[in-house]
């Protein structure tokens, strides 16, 4: 169903939209505007009311948090402005990764964003397809750095007076291929006393299951039993990973 604000056609996003869960500020669904404030939660709130603004939130790594900002950006073709605001975040660096998918995209074969500066900067979850729907549909807008809320409402502003109108194509939804919920979760490999596994490794292990297991729910293609059984396994490793943090302060 479309709807007209005067001359700009507006659409009905995907159902459910935002379709993946996250630290997000919902603002007007119609909006032609979603905002990334990177590291910096606290302006969110502030920056969902202003007009024309679908979205806003933050994205700390350069692989789940950017595939979680794509999958609610391609499934609302209202949005055709992408706003990248806030403080960088150190080593991960998304908001220059985020940069990089936009203007380079993504090797096929490997699925790493060309030419990203992020440590970790690979789309597991996303088609070449959803990647290529998110470069056409939305616009970059840099101000990576700018925290201040003034210069982040005259930019919103500035591109509100040039919407479009919707991206003429419908939302796009990734969905996962049906699977067991146990395949889902990648076990943690035997310790040895000479190495411990990555506590950043553990962390992005730990939020990649959730994801999937969210995209898993969206789609209705598990049992609630496996899921309960996924999610154990992600509180196991999250004890898991408690254990390594005293491990490691012990060893120095």
């Amino acid at each position: 169903m479309t709807a007209s604000r005067g001359e700009k056609t507006k659409v009905e996003p995907a159902p459910s939209w935002p379709i993946v869960a996250g630290g997000y500020v919902v603002g007007d669904p119609k909006g032609c505007i979603a905002i990334c404030t990177l590291a910096s939660e606290d302006i969110c709130p502030v920056l969902a009311k202003l007009p024309h603004v679908a979205i806003v939130g933050p994205c700390k790594t350069e692989n789940v948090g950017i595939e979680r900002l794509v999958l609610n950006v391609i499934s609302n073709p209202n949005i055709r402005f992408l706003v990248i605001c806030g403080a960088e975040v150190v080593g991960h660096v998304p908001g220059g990764t985020l940069k990089a998918l936009h203007q380079n995209g993504i090797d096929p074969s490997t699925k790493r964003i060309r030419g990203a500066p992020g440590a970790i900067p690979y789309i597991e979850h996303l088609t070449p397809e959803a990647v290529e729907r998110f470069r056409r549909q939305v616009q970059c807008m840099e101000m990576i750095g700018v925290e201040d809320v003034d210069q982040i409402r005259a930019k919103v502003e500035e591109l509100a007076a040039q919407d479009p109108g919707a991206y003429p194509e419908p939302p796009f939804v990734v969905e996962l291929k049906k699977r067991k919920a146990e395949e889902i979760a990648t076990p943690i490999p035997p310790l040895t006393p000479s190495i411990l596994p990555s506590m950043a490794a553990l962390s992005a292990l730990i939020e990649d299951i959730s994801f999937k297991l969210q995209l898993i729910e969206k789609s209705q293609l598990a049992t609630s039993a496996s899921i309960m059984r996924a999610w154990g396994m992600v509180v196991g490793m999250a004890l898991a990973l408690a254990f390594l943090g005293l491990l490691a302060l012990m060893a120095f």
